[in-house]
């Protein structure tokens, strides 16, 4: 059984004193690794590349200067499909699906646990995507996962984002372990880029390893991905399987903050 016990860092925040309080860290990020087991990790790698064929160019979404609003985008060299569940997506992917179900059932049962109400994350309701780097420089622009507004309930509900890497497991041995990685000592690059953490004003650099869960709060952290490569071919593609948990009607969805906006994206 993996270890989860880094998640309580969600939750928790530091006060002036020095002491450690609950409360919710809208920076945190929480890294864990051998989450699954090399076995299931490379069974669930097997399945993502199956699907590789039925993949289109993954959208997203960013903020454009000159326009001053929100518009979508084609990622370059990423590809991307939702797990979808019922008979079909079971057959093509049973592993990928069992670990979305699981993984929702189960996580939101622990950090509900410690999150204050409003932060409570549906056991049953998720939204996914299984996304490939395909090299060539592909990345992610920097970005909050869910701009948040809005009235509670409406709109998107994403509150915590689980980003879970299916490289073949011991992908970045040798590498300098977190929190010291940098993309900038790997050739392959795709390392995810974590804004103001631990402080502001700092990057935290996080490598995609094999068996990797990563997980932050959806609405406030401001992140990207750095350039990715393949120098070894197809098996140095950069695979990520993201799981959102939502809140319910009585959760609530952080508003950017007009000073992180105008600091990061030249807004606000």
């Amino acid at each position: 059984a993996a270890d989860v016990s880094p998640m309580a860092k969600l939750s928790l925040m530091q006060n002036k004193d020095g002491q450690l309080a609950l409360d919710i860290d809208p920076n945190a990020v929480c890294v864990v690794d051998n989450f699954l087991g090399k076995d299931l990790i490379s069974a669930m790698r097997q399945e993502a590349d199956s699907l590789l064929p039925t993949m289109v160019p993954s959208q997203s979404t960013r903020f454009d200067e000159e326009t001053q609003t929100v518009v979508p985008y084609e990622k370059v060299g990423v590809l991307s499909t939702q797990i979808e569940g019922g008979a079909t997506g079971y057959e093509l992917s049973p592993r990928l699906v069992e670990y979305i179900v699981t993984l929702t059932s189960g996580l939101s049962q622990k950090l509900n646990q410690i999150l204050p109400e409003t932060h409570h994350l549906s056991g049953s309701e998720q939204t996914n995507k299984l996304a490939v780097c395909l090299g060539d420089g592909s990345m992610y622009d920097k970005h909050i996962d869910n701009l948040g507004g809005g009235e509670r309930g409406a709109g998107d509900q994403r509150k915590l984002t689980a980003l879970l890497y299916l490289q073949p497991p011991g992908s970045h041995d040798g590498q300098p372990e977190f929190p010291n990685e940098s993309a900038e000592d790997d050739p392959r690059g795709g390392y995810f880029r974590a804004y103001d953490v631990p402080e502001v004003d700092q990057v935290t650099s996080i490598a995609p390893r094999g068996d990797r869960l990563i997980m932050f709060w959806s609405d406030s952290l401001v992140h990207d991905v750095s350039p990715s490569f393949c120098p070894a071919g197809d098996t140095d593609r950069r695979w990520a399987l993201t799981v959102w948990f939502v809140v319910g009607e009585d959760g609530v969805i952080r508003s950017t903050d007009a000073e992180i906006e105008k600091k990061h994206f030249g807004t606000g």
